[in-house]
């Protein structure tokens, strides 16, 4: 189609924006206005009407195949100009603009992208040479815990395109208000909020400005909020710093803070309320140290400011090592064009037409770009084709405020609002205004007759709007699945069929419904190749060879379960049973008993091969070799399996490796037989590609000649330890013939469907219910830096775009509670704005589960004849200790199951760095007691910190933990000593042990040992006292989850020995005066030692003695209940509990 004819066909405003050439131009364009038509048939009536050369022409696009597609248009429209004009992502033309001027940039070296691995490293280099002072130094186990945080941070800082010297001149005039303010504020809210407090507040706003610099002051009159703000706003902004001092994006705090304390103070006026003084203290005020009130922007910016200094090293270290980052794509040029005036004005020479598109998605750093690249003219040629409406990527950075940026700085250009929709029909559009039109932060809502009411030109026939409410969200998914499948029976495409929902996991948990449908499905998601079932396998079996070759066999011994229980090896469960019992009653580790067990002996050997392989393979090759391929073979990382028809020809190849080799039973068997092929070739697909994925990311990472498996490992932990995802990308087909499409909000911008499924509209996923997460580093009120992702604003953008994907029929579901049972409210925005709820056809539908089997589920269910006889030896002689006890009732930790592999399967496990800390410090003070029973004076510190260290060194730690905890043990026992060591006495008897005492409690027997016991066997009285290292608890309540759990188990231990001491042969007849936790470690915030107290009522004890008698009776039956139907926390441990006491009446 040629120009004219594409011409003829526009609308009169499109055809106003394709004609207006010259000057600064702003197109807002809503959902499926033409844009894209708009863009191309604009670029060529500029090569039409002037004498202007292609390659002059810059477009600007978000993704690459939008700028795909524009060049498309743009061939057919003028040919092959097309493709001589500049059409680039931002990203992409920052890349040639640095490859074409290289001079400019990173000292002219050839510079290398930066991956996330090594971003996490030079942060964590740079935080290792902070001093301990610093605030961002902080450690948690080991771990600096502002890493993650500063590595977005230093992003967002990029993003701003802001440099630290930028950065540092905003923090400088913000510390000089908030030090002249600080003091009125807290004056003002010395006493009790009351009606005085408003006359004290409202001057506030005025005297910013006064302290700040003479000139106009705000004046506070019932004449109205704007006036009052204005007056306040311009005065701050006029004695602020001036204007060549702050970068031209950021507001100075003055004003905002001045604007902020305005607005209240007359929202309290014309309310005669004080209720607006409380919620702007509540939201701008925090307590210091002493008691009074000080501006949260002053408390956070120590952090901020050590922050921009981590920003700084971070730049200087990647210009030492000439790399650079995604975000310094952006940055960099701008630097450099600010830096170097003749590249800035060649290149406004070059491009002497620029047309952006999504203009709404552009960051402060993208804006300042094109600012640069427009120069000083005071009408450039620049089109922004938008929409605020639609601006959903704020977590990438965008700045829905650059449309109103850009109108300030082009001085008022052309505006021109796009409402023909031809995408939706008419009942679709006006559901989707009814949401979009609750926003606040709207252009409709700021420029005096901009009216965005859209008017549908797409044909209305079969249009239909609904919203869905289910029971549950199961059966949610299962309708929604089903009205699908009844769309396809009545003639409806799959491909014109999409799911969109908030997020991905929604997506992931539909999958199992549509599959039950014998859907297909066409879905993108980006699988992390480290949770892949292989990926782990291949990882924990180079692990145990690792072990074996290095003789740490302990650690050998800890992994081989896992590995031994995978089916890939063919051992079945009743082996791997007799297997642990063997070692544990012969002493023996579990590699000994394989040697010695002709079922295991052969696997047992072949590990022993692998480890010799260690020191002699390349990389690849043992790999190849754990996986169970020979050599001589292809390596399987290198398969290239696209097809299906390639797949088969490489599952063949497979087996016959697998046939050859020493270990049959193998990884590569398993997972790339034919017969796994045929079952799910898509399962089979992503694991090859998982496997190709580490191949292609470990020859980019390990660029030794000759890589290790040491190497390996150490490459699998740093992703691990720094929580960076190695991401294979499942692509998605434009349009994938006889397949639905899955995908969330996000993704589906810029598409649409004739039938769209809107999933999970509840409020707590799009509406005013959303928690977001705190962040660690806080900005303040005049540099919001951060994505405004969690506003409310940008959800009902988003949940618009959802809506304005639907051309024929839009379909809005949710669902009454979720899948653990909580109740759920539809999205705020749709009770009003859409037509009548309608409850979906109430059919049972069964919730299935994404499958995510743990390796331990293989071994302990269901139980069996064969288990029973074979744990029947140890259950003659077993006794119940707590932590037995506790492990059977901890539904967060596997519960029954937890109890069967670790207590009587007794699988081995690795013992924690913290556990092996919390041994020393046990041993340590069960040494003090001992020695002050038989000196009757307490040792001197030194001797029992010297005592604690000998007990570290013995378990063995890796050398950074030992160093870690013999620092913290040292400083905890310390302290501890200090305020402790007038409380011991020498009637304490350390690790009183109970299991020869003859305890029966509930028909149970019980062992255990008391870590003290304070005993006057004169007046018979016994007094427990337990220690416990680890975060220390003010009360019994708890405040998170985790900690509820471990109180909950802390107070039943104290019951246990309570019964313990009761029921036994020697202590029957004593008081039980009292039992304590002893924290051993202080309070991080006030140095104090603590501990927790209780007692209990016969009436407790009786009922806990009875749940002893309950999970007594199902441990002896091996009756192991299924948990699966408890949530895995405090509240699913108690329910757990209570089903077990009702269930025995």
């Amino acid at each position: 189609m040629d120009f004219q004819t594409r011409y003829a066909k526009l609308n009169t405003n499109q055809r106003q924006a394709v004609d207006y050439i010259h000057g600064s131009l702003l197109v807002i364009a809503g959902p499926g206005t033409g844009k894209t038509e708009l863009l191309s048939m604009r670029t060529a009536q500029i090569l039409r009407q002037t004498d202007t050369l292609p390659d002059s022409i810059l477009c600007l696009t978000f993704t690459e195949s939008g700028a795909a597609n524009m060049r498309q248009r743009l061939r057919q429209i003028i040919g092959e100009d097309a493709y001589k004009i500049a059409i680039h992502t931002f990203h992409s033309f920052g890349t040639e603009i640095i490859n074409q001027h290289r001079q400019y940039f990173f000292r002219g070296a050839d510079a290398q992208p930066a991956d996330e691995l090594t971003q996490h490293q030079i942060v964590t280099g740079i935080l290792e040479e902070l001093d301990w002072r610093n605030p961002l130094s902080v450690k948690n186990n080991g771990e600096f815990v502002y890493t993650s945080e500063l590595i977005r941070v230093i992003s967002e800082f990029k993003q701003s395109g802001l440099t630290p010297a930028e950065l540092r001149l905003v923090m400088a005039d913000n510390q000089r208000v908030i030090t002249d303010i600080t003091s009125d504020i807290q004056q003002v809210f010395a006493t009790k909020i009351s009606k005085k407090t408003i006359e004290l507040f409202a001057p506030l706003a005025e005297k910013i400005a006064e302290r700040i610099g003479e000139g106009k002051s705000a004046k506070t009159s019932r004449g109205g909020a704007t006036e009052l703000s204005e007056n306040a706003a311009s005065s701050a902004s006029h004695h602020a710093a001036p204007s060549a001092a702050l970068p031209s994006s950021i507001t100075p705090y003055a004003q905002v803070l001045a604007l902020s304390i305005a607005h209240t103070a007359q929202e309290a006026i014309d309310a005669n309320s004080t209720k607006p003084l409380t919620a702007w203290k509540n939201k701008w005020c925090e307590k210091n140290a002493t008691g009074e009130f000080i501006l949260k922007d002053f408390a956070a910016s120590e952090k901020l400011s050590a922050a921009i200094d981590v920003y700084e090293a971070y730049g200087d270290v990647l210009a030492e090592r000439s790399l650079f980052d995604y975000d310094d794509m952006i940055l960099s040029v701008i630097q450099a064009c600010e830096s170097h005036p003749e590249l800035r004005a060649n290149l406004q020479e070059q491009f002497q037409f620029i047309m952006v598109d999504e203009f709404q998605d552009t960051n402060l750093a993208q804006l300042r770009l094109l600012f640069d690249l427009t120069g000083d003219e005071d009408n450039p040629n620049i089109m922004a084709v938008g929409d605020d409406d639609q601006a959903i990527f704020s977590f990438q950075g965008a700045d829905v405020g650059n449309i109103q940026r850009f109108r300030q700085h082009y001085h008022d250009p052309k505006i021109i609002v796009l409402t023909d929709n031809y995408r939706s029909a008419a009942d679709i559009l006006t559901a989707a205004r009814g949401v979009i039109t609750q926003g606040t932060d709207r252009l409709e809502n700021t420029i005096d007759g901009l009216s965005k009411q859209l008017t549908a030109h797409a044909s209305g026939s079969g249009a239909q709007v609904e919203v869905q409410e289910f029971t549950s969200v199961s059966e949610e998914r299962a309708g929604v699945a089903r009205q699908i499948a009844e769309l396809i029976k009545r003639g409806k495409k799959p491909e014109h069929i999409t799911v969109i929902a908030r997020h991905h996991k929604e997506l992931i948990e539909l999958l199992p419904y549509l599959y039950r449908q014998s859907l297909t499905v066409n879905y993108e998601r980006h699988d992390d190749i480290l949770e892949q079932d292989i990926i782990q396998m291949l990882d924990k079996l180079a692990r145990v060879v690792m072990a074996i070759h290095q003789n740490n066999l302990d650690a050998a011994n800890s992994l081989l379960p896992e590995v031994i229980a995978h089916p890939a090896f063919g051992f079945s469960a009743l082996d791997i049973w007799r297997l642990s019992l063997h070692a544990y009653n012969h002493r023996q580790l579990w590699l000994e008993s394989m040697l010695a067990n002709n079922t295991f002996q052969p696997f047992g050997e072949w590990l022993l091969e692998r480890a010799k392989d260690v020191p002699n393979l390349p990389l690849e090759e043992q790999l190849d070799k754990l996986l169970g391929l020979e050599a001589g073979e292809e390596s399987l990382l290198g398969l290239r399996a696209a097809t299906i028809a390639r797949a088969s020809s490489d599952a063949r190849r497979v087996k016959r490796s697998a046939e050859e080799s020493s270990s049959p039973n193998s990884l590569a068997a398993h997972y790339f037989s034919p017969e796994a092929l045929a079952q799910n070739p898509d399962a089979y697909l992503t694991t090859l590609e998982s496997l190709r994925t580490l191949r292609q990311k470990l020859r980019d990472r390990i660029t030794d000649a000759a890589p290790t498996l040491a190497d390996f490992l150490e490459f699998i932990n740093l992703h691990r330890s720094t929580k960076t995802r190695l991401t294979h990308i499942r692509p998605q087909a434009s349009a994938l013939d006889g397949a639905i499409n899955l995908m969330t909000a996000h993704k589906s911008k810029g598409l649409e469907f004739p039938h769209v499924f809107v999933i999970g509209a509840i409020d707590s996923a799009w509406g005013e219910k959303v928690r977001s997460r705190s962040r660690l580093i806080r900005y303040p009120a005049n540099l919001q830096l951060q994505p405004a992702g969690a506003s409310y604003d940008e959800r009902l953008r988003l949940f618009f775009v959802a809506m304005t994907r639907a051309k024929t029929t839009l379909t809005m579901t949710y669902s009454q509670t979720n899948d653990a049972g909580s109740d759920t409210m539809i999205a705020s925005f749709l009770t009003d704005h859409t037509p009548t709820i309608i409850p979906a056809a109430d059919t049972p539908a069964t919730q299935i589960t994404v499958a995510q089997t743990d390796w331990s589920s293989r071994l302990s269910a269901p139980m069996s004849a064969e288990l029973k006889d074979v744990l029947a030896p140890t259950l003659e002689t077993y006794k119940l200790s707590i932590t037995h006890l506790n492990n059977f009732l901890d539904v967060s930790r596997g519960g029954p199951q937890n109890f069967l592999l670790n207590n009587l399967l007794r699988f081995p496990s690795a013992k924690s760095p913290a556990a092996s800390y919390g041994t020393a410090i046990h041993a340590s003070l069960q040494q003090l007691h001992n020695l002050l029973r038989a000196d009757h004076h307490l040792p001197t510190a030194e001797r029992i910190l010297h005592y604690f260290r000998t007990s570290l060194e013995a378990q063995h730690l890796p050398p950074d933990d030992f160093a870690l905890y013999l620092d913290k043990g040292t400083a905890a026992l310390t302290a501890f000593l200090d305020a402790k060591s007038s409380d011991f006495h020498d009637t304490e008897l350390a690790e009183l042990d109970f299991a020869h005492q003859g305890v029966v409690v509930g028909g149970a027997r019980l062992t255990g040992k008391l870590d003290v016991a304070d005993i006057d066997k004169h007046n018979k009285t016994i007094f427990v006292t337990d220690y416990k290292t680890g975060k220390p608890s003010h009360s019994w309540r708890g405040t998170s989850d985790y900690e509820k759990i471990k109180l909950h188990k802390y107070r039943q231990q104290l019951m246990f020995y309570q019964l313990l001491v009761k029921s036994s042969r020697d202590y029957g007849n004593f008081s039980f005066t009292g039992a304590r936790l002893q924290f051993v470690e202080p309070d991080m915030k006030t140095g104090d030692i603590l501990s927790l107290e209780d007692t209990f009522s016969d009436r407790e004890l009786a009922e806990f003695a009875r749940l002893i008698g309950v999970v007594w009776r199902k441990i002896t039956a091996l009756e192991l209940p299924d948990i699966s139907g408890y949530s895995a926390d405090y509240k699913g441990m108690v329910q757990f509990e209570e089903d077990l006491l009702t269930g025995a009446e």
